[in-house]
């Protein structure tokens, strides 16, 4: 349907968005109320924008692979392993938040700022991995295909 898969363009939506869902989370140590309904905001919009750009990195899974070649796969699988463990993780501290609304349990808030810094951290490193794909590829295996 298209020539260039959307991936590109509908990551760097979660990305920004649970970002600043991971700040907001710390600033809410200082300011509770406001920034928890801030932080669920973003966090909740980037995990299902998070949903949408991975399931679109299939198609551009394909397209990578036709435009670069099989050694692509070499950056590919951890960055949709890292992908995946980010959804999961903020999925995780999404409900969290939720269970923490309704039921008052001391120990949710240091998991969720642990898993707050987990989920930043596999977030960087899907972008280092997708980064990579995009910019290092191996020039003796690229196979451009313009023409088509």
């Amino acid at each position: 349907m298209f020539t260039t898969p959307l991936h590109p363009i509908l990551v760097h939506f979660p990305i920004a968005l649970i970002s600043l869902g991971i700040v907001t989370q710390f600033l809410a140590l200082w300011k509770k109320d406001f920034f928890n309904k801030v932080t669920f905001l973003l966090l909740s919009t980037g995990f299902v924008m998070g949903i949408f750009s991975y399931l679109s990195g299939e198609a551009a899974e394909e397209f990578a692979e036709n435009r670069w070649g099989e050694g692509i796969e070499t950056y590919l699988e951890p960055h949709e392993t890292y992908a995946l463990a980010t959804l999961i993780i903020i999925g995780v501290v999404l409900a969290l938040k939720v269970l923490a609304h309704y039921k008052k349990i001391p120990f949710v808030l240091p998991i969720v700022l642990i898993l707050c810094i987990a989920g930043g951290t596999t977030l960087t490193l899907t972008g280092h991995y997708g980064g990579k794909m995009v910019y290092e590829q191996d020039p003796t295996n690229v196979q451009i295909n313009d023409g088509d």
